[in-house]
């Protein structure tokens, strides 16, 4: 049996490897899909509330450790979101492809509009319009998010 520490360790890991290399193969990628908000939600599902919102919290210090922005702001927004999709994923049924898919797009729009609020609370401007490719961002996070939850119950049904 693999410790859940280690596992949560090795999927910040791939997350950052992850958002590497969609930076290299084209910049727009990483405002498409974030690793770390997919790697959070996948962690909030799997293990509830408390270990999404510490994921949310590694997690979103590593992203803006990488981004160069105001450190702490994707951390806050990931910690919050986390904590809500433990928590709701654990009241809610989401054991279903579409369901879960709706409901990781809820929390990823959930995440975005956060950071989105606090990013202007912070520079007095708004990244919705010099950045359109935002707006698709829950949709993908969403949906990789669904098919990794998928695969890994279909190799490991004891998740």
């Amino acid at each position: 049996m693999v410790r859940k520490g280690f596992v949560l360790v090795l999927g910040l890991i791939l997350a950052v490897g992850f958002y590497a290399l969609l930076g290299w193969l084209e910049p727009t990628l990483v405002l498409l899909v974030n690793s770390f908000a997919i790697l959070v939600f996948i962690t909030a599902v799997f293990y509830g509330e408390l270990d999404g919102a510490i994921m949310g919290t590694c997690a979103g210090l590593v992203q803006d450790a990488l981004s160069h922005g105001v450190f702490g702001l994707a951390g806050l927004s990931l910690t919050v979101s986390g904590f809500l999709t433990g928590w709701l994923s654990q009241r809610l049924d989401v054991h279903t492809f579409y369901k879960r898919f709706v409901f990781l797009f809820f929390m990823s729009l959930f995440q975005l509009f956060f950071w989105v609020i606090f990013y202007f609370l912070i520079f007095r401007r708004s990244l919705l319009y010099s950045q359109p490719a935002l707006y698709l961002q829950p949709l993908f996070s969403g949906l990789l998010g669904s098919l990794i939850i998928n695969l890994s119950k279909k190799f490991n049904p004891a998740v």
